[in-house]
Parts: structure tokens; sequence; C-alpha cells
């Protein structure tokens, strides 16, 4: 429940700039990136692999490879400033297209050097890391 609040608060604080949202996602956050991060917990093994960042009118499409699981995951985001917030997770194939289940948060910051430092929180379980995509 708690995660379902911190959503909700989430997409309030985003709702008032989607106007703002629109110029974010023609400000740069689109391309192609290399990923590195690590959960939280200390038992938790760095992942790496690579995510692909598209512009789709006012939000991003974004779809991220982990080398380590062979697995893609993909979602979608707001993009205000130089913060990011996506929800992503793994895509199902039903009768009419594809949808994705939205397993993952992941919040963003854009740094100097264009990379984005990330923080990420799963859905169903306490598990939480960070990330950083760095462009290629």
């Amino acid at each position: 429940m708690r995660i379902l609040m911190f959503c909700a608060a989430l997409l309030c604080a985003i709702s008032p700039g989607l106007a703002v949202a629109q110029e974010g996602a023609s400000s740069g956050f689109a391309g192609e990136y290399v990923m590195a991060g690590k959960g939280f917990h200390p038992s938790d093994a760095p992942y790496v692999g690579t995510c692909s960042i598209a512009a789709d009118d006012q939000a991003y499409r974004v779809s991220c490879y982990n080398e380590g699981t062979q697995h893609t995951y993909i979602g979608k985001g707001l993009g205000i400033g130089d913060t990011l917030a996506i929800y992503i997770g793994d895509e199902l194939r039903g009768d009419h297209g594809s949808i994705y289940l939205a397993q993952y948060l992941v919040v963003y910051q854009r740094q100097p050097d264009g990379s984005l430092k990330g923080t990420w929180l799963h859905t169903e379980s306490p598990a939480a890391g960070a990330e950083t995509l760095q462009p290629k």
C-alpha cells in the first residue's frame, strides 16, 4: 500500500508539469545507454546491460536489456527538467498487441556529463537499488 501511495504522490507531483514534460521530451533524454547497477541489499549482484530511450509525444518509451538475466524490460516515463521517472517491467503479449507489467519505478537525475543516475524500487517487494545509464 505504501508503494501505491508513493506512486500516486509521484504522479500528482508530475501532473502539473505535463507541459514541461513535453519540453523535457525534446530536451534530450532520448538515446542509447550502457546500464550498470546494483541492488541495495549486500547480497545483490551488480548487473549490466543496455537501455534505449525514445521520445513518444509527451512521454518516453524505454527498453532495457539485462545481460546477466538475458531479459528485456520495457516501460514508459515522463521527463521534467533534469528528472526522468519511468515505470518498467515485463512485456506481456495478448490478443490485442502487447502491454507491460510495471514492476519497477525508477527515478533518474541527469548529470553534467550526460549520464542518468537513478534509484529504483520494486513494486512487489522491498527490493531497491541504484543504477547509472551512460550515453553510448
